[in-house]
């Protein structure tokens, strides 16, 4: 981007913010909304001044500094009885910290550790201001995705594999906290496909079988926990028992037919 180019945009981040400034003086006198997209406003326009693209770590920090004074006057004027504030404090400042590690963002020793901080601060909100319901277990699942995806981003089966743990153990740690109905297994359900197909892909005939085993144990459970006096199970199961038995005989023994006589 050239300096004029630059110049141009910077110049039309002052007079927007010119703008609605007057506008909100003028129009809505007894308002103060101006003030949020003002200061918001400033993190472009810092942007297109200094060419924020090769400035990036104090670009990351001012933007970040930015939203927390945004958000920090909106608490105070709006709620001020109550700080939620510091509820996003820990996630915007995980903007600056992966931009400062650099590289070591990418490891999975510096983003454990910062993940790590992350949660705790999350868990100590959440032991100080809300002890009657464990938030927590929703930031700390969020949050824990970071050293997980760096350290087996290379290994897409292995991760399939803790990736569906980890949405398994959260799933039924948020119901227990939310609920005494038993609706885990729902979406547990679903997660466990991801790693089916990472492993058998290649091989339809057994993903099909692993497939209708997973569906039929689904469809009993969901029999078993939802209307135990009537057996409805039976008769998905029937339908998706045409799922393998049909690929054994129009795709896997159709294929070794044509190479045992080619």
């Amino acid at each position: 981007m050239d300096k004029s180019t630059r110049g141009f945009l910077f110049i039309s981040c002052c007079f927007i913010i010119g703008f609605l400034i007057l506008l909100n003086f003028l129009v809505f006198p007894g308002e103060h909304w101006s003030v949020y997209t003002a200061v918001l406003l400033l993190s472009p326009a810092y942007f297109f001044l200094f060419n924020g693209s090769k400035h990036l770590k104090s670009y990351t920090l001012l933007t970040s500094i930015l939203i927390l004074v945004v958000l920090g006057i909106t608490n105070y004027l709006e709620t001020p009885d109550y700080a939620w504030v510091l509820y996003a404090i820990p996630a915007v400042l995980a903007w600056p910290i992966i931009i400062f590690g650099g590289k070591y963002s990418a490891k999975f020793g510096y983003s454990f550790l910062m993940s790590t901080l992350l949660v705790l601060c999350y868990i100590g909100l959440n032991i100080y201001f809300e002890p009657r319901f464990p938030f927590s277990i929703f930031t700390t699942f969020a949050i824990y995705w970071w050293p997980l995806s760096v350290s087996l981003a290379r290994f897409p089966r292995a991760f399939s594999v803790v990736g569906m743990l980890w949405l398994t153990l959260f799933f039924i740690m948020a119901n227990l906290v939310t609920t005494d109905v038993t609706w885990w297994i729902y979406p547990v359900f679903a997660v466990l496909f991801w790693p089916l197909p990472m492993f058998f892909a290649r091989h339809i005939l057994t993903f099909s079988i692993l497939s209708t085993l997973l569906i039929s144990l689904f469809l009993i459970t969901v029999n078993l926990l939802t209307s135990p006096q009537t057996v409805w199970a039976i008769y998905p199961i029937f339908a998706v028992l045409w799922w393998p038995l049909s690929i054994y005989f129009f795709v896997y023994r159709r294929k070794n037919m044509k190479q045992k006589f080619s």
